[in-house]
């Protein structure tokens, strides 16, 4: 696996809370917003053993979730739930067990309804003592403004493709492969190795950038979807480059052309017939809504059929608007 802490601890994020451990002001609570979904568990576990700053012995606890002092949450399943703030609230009083510190994660704190989010505004705004929280998002914008004006933002940004690159070359042995998968990603680490693992990568991105770009008609939904299944892709792979290809124009057409991080593949999309800025943003919620079915099991066909037709519905209804 990549040596997440070589990646992280470059980053301005990970420097901001360097200093405040060492100037004595650590925040009682911090935001840490990263795009990646796949390891935002794991760069949480790295920022909690910076605050912690134990041996190596704690770090190990850390790491495999066992340490007494670190409690993560949800407990269980991948939705924060009132029952787990309730939960964080009640063992905040209780006084650490082997260091000078207590410790809560949130990892994905974007799914936190606002009933949750409201039941822990008060630990957030006056903690005990010596209780540090650190909230993990893939966004901000799911979480309240009352929630982010008590703690301490920090992004943790996309990587460029170079250090990437060098950071997955141990794990990843086909190089041209790793540099197709890492341009086709969106600076992340589980983005790159989750294309990586596509032995077909190149077929899988020609595919979706034609059906981004010609699928017009509720008469092309079943051609399209015939072409996806019947070609050697998957289908949470092909799913998984054409979210690349909506960010990245949705980027585009809301004016912030310099933060998209594959620009050869925006210049083969710009542009594309119906796409409108409502448009891309309804087929955002409905390729993320998509992936979700696919990974709870749903019948692959019928998934994409299902967002095909979605993504044409989209086009129609904002361009009316």
């Amino acid at each position: 696996m990549a040596n997440l802490l070589r990646l992280i601890e470059n980053t301005g994020a990970y420097k901001t809370v360097k200093s405040d451990k060492a100037a004595n002001r650590l925040s009682h609570a911090y935001l840490i917003l990263s795009a990646d979904k796949d390891n935002l568990g794991e760069y949480l576990k790295l920022f909690a053993k910076l605050i912690l700053d134990g041996d190596a012995r704690a770090d190990r606890l850390i790491s495999e979730g066992i340490h007494p002092d670190v409690l993560t949450f949800p407990i269980n399943g991948d939705a924060v739930l009132k029952e787990d703030v309730a939960a964080l609230i009640e063992e905040s009083f209780l006084k650490p067990v082997e260091s000078d510190r207590k410790l809560f994660i949130i990892n994905h704190g974007e799914s936190m309804n606002a009933s949750s989010q409201n039941k822990l505004l008060k630990t957030l705004e006056e903690p005990p003592k010596n209780v540090h929280i650190l909230i993990g998002a893939t966004s901000e914008y799911p979480l309240l403004t009352t929630v982010k004006s008590r703690v301490k933002k920090l992004t943790v940004p996309p990587f460029d493709a170079e250090t990437l690159i060098d950071a997955l070359t141990d794990d990843c042995p086909d190089t041209e492969r790793l540099k197709e998968a890492v341009s086709c990603g969106d600076g992340t680490v589980g983005k790159a190795l989750a294309l990586y693992g596509d032995e077909n990568l190149s077929e899988t991105v020609e595919l979706a950038v034609d059906t981004y770009n010609n699928m017009l008609s509720s008469r092309n939904v079943l051609e399209y979807s015939d072409k996806i299944t019947g070609k050697n892709c998957g289908i949470k792979e092909f799913l998984s480059v054409l979210e690349l290809i909506n960010r990245d124009n949705l980027l585009y057409l809301s004016g912030a052309e310099d933060a998209v991080f594959n620009k050869n593949l925006l210049s083969r999309i710009k542009g594309a017939q119906g796409f409108t800025l409502g448009a891309v943003i309804y087929a955002a919620g409905k390729i993320a809504e998509a992936e979700r079915r696919l990974a709870a099991n749903g019948n692959p066909q019928a998934v994409l059929e299902r967002l095909l037709f979605a993504i044409l519905e989209g086009k129609h209804k904002w361009r009316k608007l």
